[in-house]
């Protein structure tokens, strides 16, 4: 059999069924009903609001002011003693791949 004899072939057996003319729209009239109602789509509009609210240079500059306050406030935390170059050295010693406490951990 060629292509031809097996495509009709398959229009005879498989034929199209009818649907009504607006079956289509209908169809993706529900999907994107049933789509809003979800949790994902709540979150996303939400996350699409905030991160439009963000992007203004007011909130983005109060949120970077938080989000280092924040930061310089845990470090504090982390170190015991409260001088400069105490918080320095456990910083530096935080990061060096070489300092004894980081090798002792691979062993």
């Amino acid at each position: 059999m060629n292509d031809d004899e097996i495509d009709s072939l398959i229009r005879r057996t498989h034929p199209k069924p009818d649907l009504p003319a607006a079956f289509n729209r209908e169809v993706w009239e529900r999907i994107s009903i049933a789509g809003q109602d979800s949790l994902g789509a709540k979150w996303r509009e939400f996350a699409d609001a905030l991160f439009l609210w963000v992007a203004k240079p007011v909130p983005a500059i109060a949120v970077v002011t938080v989000m280092l306050a924040a930061g310089a406030g845990l470090g504090g935390l982390t170190v015991s003693e409260s001088s400069a170059s105490a918080q320095r050295t456990a910083y530096f010693a935080s990061i060096n791949p070489l300092h004894p406490g980081h090798l002792a951990e691979q062993e």
